[in-house]
């Protein structure tokens, strides 16, 4: 009987430590981690939830950009971070979901050494073509490359990016041969279809509006479950006959794996406080991405999903980083 108690009294003022823990965090400055430069999407997702954070505890959030190795870099540095809720990672699909599937060789685990937070925002994809391609429609390009097996040519971002990823995932779903042409960024990916160097690629949205308004590119469809309220005239690629294919380029908030459930609860709750504001709606609208305030439960659930359809689709496709 006196072990019971001893038992329960422990985890009691375990408990309340853990409490008395997560009121007082943080008290100092908490930095979050993301494994790409400045001026990129996880980097404008961190910087701008950083803010809020930073202004709502009264604390320094710093953004350190660990850029190199696919994500390696910054990934093990968040694994191996002490568990206290002080490193945060945001980070994106590639990180959190591709990398193992794409790498014979990753030094993390991206299920079992983070702890999914919040996701923060989505960069909707848009399937664009040159406009000179005879066709306009997402359906009108589907039929086209099925008559037309192997003539044409999609630009990406790079090997194992998700510009290359998705076009892939839309030859499997619909049994097209297109050739993959690998760039050096999306940037240049988007310059090389809007030359006509190659006929279609799957770019973000918040960065094709200048090809278009120029005449160099049409938007045939987007890579999301639902049309997007900025855009509401364009379709998705599902509506369009080309069914599950939905990617977007996300940035979430992630937490070692060990970080106490009271750290990341606060952390989750004061992030949501933000996210579901107008504020973070117009100030990610300015920046061409949607806010996606979502659950831990409901993030981690999405990741599974996630993995399991890439892990598919990068091995039927055969795409290797090497």
């Amino acid at each position: 009987m006196k072990h019971v108690a001893a038992v329960a009294l422990c985890a009691l003022m375990t408990s309340a430590a853990g409490l008395a823990h997560a009121q007082e965090y943080p008290d100092r400055t908490v930095t979050i981690i993301v494994p790409y430069a400045a001026g990129g999407i996880a980097d404008i997702a961190a910087r701008t939830l950083g803010e809020a954070l930073s202004e709502k505890w009264d604390q320094e959030v710093i953004v350190d950009n660990r850029t190199g190795g696919a994500g390696f870099v910054a990934a093990t540095a968040v694994a191996n971070a002490d568990p206290d809720g002080y490193t945060l990672f945001v980070s994106d699909m590639g990180v959190n979901v591709i990398n193992p599937y794409l790498f014979e060789d990753v030094p993390y685990d991206p299920a079992e050494d983070f702890r999914p937070i919040t996701m923060i925002s989505d960069t909707p994809l848009v399937l664009v073509a040159n406009s000179e391609t005879p066709f306009d429609t997402a359906a009108e390009y589907v039929e086209y490359a099925k008559t037309n097996p192997g003539e044409l040519s999609f630009g990406s971002a790079g090997i194992g990016s998700l510009n290359h990823i998705v076009p892939e995932w839309i030859n499997a779903e619909m049994g097209l041969d297109t050739a993959h042409i690998p760039y050096r960024g999306g940037a240049p990916a988007a310059t090389a279809i809007a030359s006509g160097e190659a006929e279609v690629g799957v770019l973000a949205l918040s960065s094709v509006g200048p090809f278009v308004d120029s005449g160099e590119l049409k938007i045939l469809g987007l890579a999301r479950e639902e049309r997007v309220e900025s855009h509401p005239d364009i379709p998705t690629l599902i509506e369009s006959g080309i069914p599950n294919v939905a990617a977007g380029q996300w940035a979430a908030l992630f937490a070692p794996a060990e970080v106490p459930d009271e750290i990341v609860e606060k952390i989750a709750a004061d992030s949501l406080e933000f996210l579901n504001s107008e504020e973070a709606r117009e100030t990610f609208g300015e920046r061409g991405a949607i806010v996606v305030p979502m659950e831990s439960d409901e993030l981690g659930a999405m990741l599974d999903n996630l993995r399991e359809q890439f892990s598919t689709i990068i091995v039927d496709a055969n795409i290797r980083a090497n």
